[in-house]
């Protein structure tokens, strides 16, 4: 499969870069790279279309951008050779297979990341995997919505969770997923590829959506269904601006917020259900 890149280089590059990989992630964009002038995204040719164009004429700032083809292959090799390691929280080291182990962490997670989002390096991803690290995850049953590489899935059952299900609507994703999952040793881990309509209702004690506003406000009322009493709706992949609205159709579905980050304007919501 082939992607575009869209570099857009952005004047005042903050913080109108965050405002377009916000817009940019609602149209479908799966991998964004920042550069000192603006931004790089990514998305399959077949779901590219000229809507970034409106996209940049609703900011209102200058932007220029530039529209190129790049072949799966080739990108999978330059994603490889730009991955960094990263740690979160001083607990969980996030590294390929070939760079060195580090035994002090206590959770240490081998991703391969090829096309599927989720490498920790991202404010969504981190704030994500720091709320979860407060949490108790002992025999939880969880479910991973737009799961990406699998990474939140993989630190799920490091936590102690045995029923988890990761789900993507790209199969790429979902096979990146799987295959990073076994990679981990999380081989309870079911990765699947598909949408909201796989979750089971008053089935998970946890759900987690790390994707974006558009889909988390179709998709809530289906997550809200899909938890225990008591259960916890994590969400993430969205900008500060959009948690009125969100949070807003989280409490017409009996959920209440009990947590809240931002990290470069990017949001985390931890809500329970009633």
């Amino acid at each position: 499969m082939d992607y575009i890149e869209l570099t857009c280089t952005v004047k005042p590059v903050d913080p109108y870069a965050e405002i377009v990989i916000a817009r940019l992630s609602e149209l479908g964009y799966e991998m964004f790279e920042e550069s000192e002038t603006g931004v790089k995204a990514y998305i399959t040719e077949q779901q590219f279309t000229d809507a970034y164009k409106d996209v940049m004429e609703d900011l209102d700032v200058n932007v220029q951008y530039e529209v190129k083809k790049i072949p799966h292959t080739n990108w999978n090799a330059v994603w490889e050779s730009n991955f960094e390691p990263v740690v979160l929280a001083s607990s969980v080291y996030i590294h390929a297979a070939f760079h060195e182990p580090q035994p002090q962490y206590p959770y240490s997670i081998v991703i391969h990341p090829k096309m599927a989002f989720g490498t920790g390096h991202h404010a969504t991803t981190s704030q994500v995997m720091e709320e979860m690290l407060k949490m108790d995850w002992n025999g939880k049953v969880v479910m991973d919505m737009g799961c990406g590489t699998g990474i939140l899935a993989i630190l799920a059952h490091m936590l102690g969770a045995r029923n988890i299900t990761a789900v993507d609507n790209d199969i790429i994703a979902a096979e990146n997923s799987d295959e990073n999952c076994k990679a981990n040793g999380a081989h309870e881990v079911v990765s699947l590829h598909g949408d909201a309509s796989l979750i089971k209702p008053a089935y998970y004690d946890v759900i987690i959506a790390n994707i974006n506003r558009n889909i988390i406000l179709n998709d809530i009322t289906v997550y809200a269904a899909g938890l225990k009493q008591d259960g916890k709706l994590i969400l993430s992949g969205f900008y500060t601006d959009d948690i009125p609205m969100i949070m807003n159709a989280a409490l017409s579905n009996g959920l209440v917020k009990t947590n809240e980050t931002e990290r470069d304007r990017w949001c985390c919501l931890s809500l329970k259900k009633k």
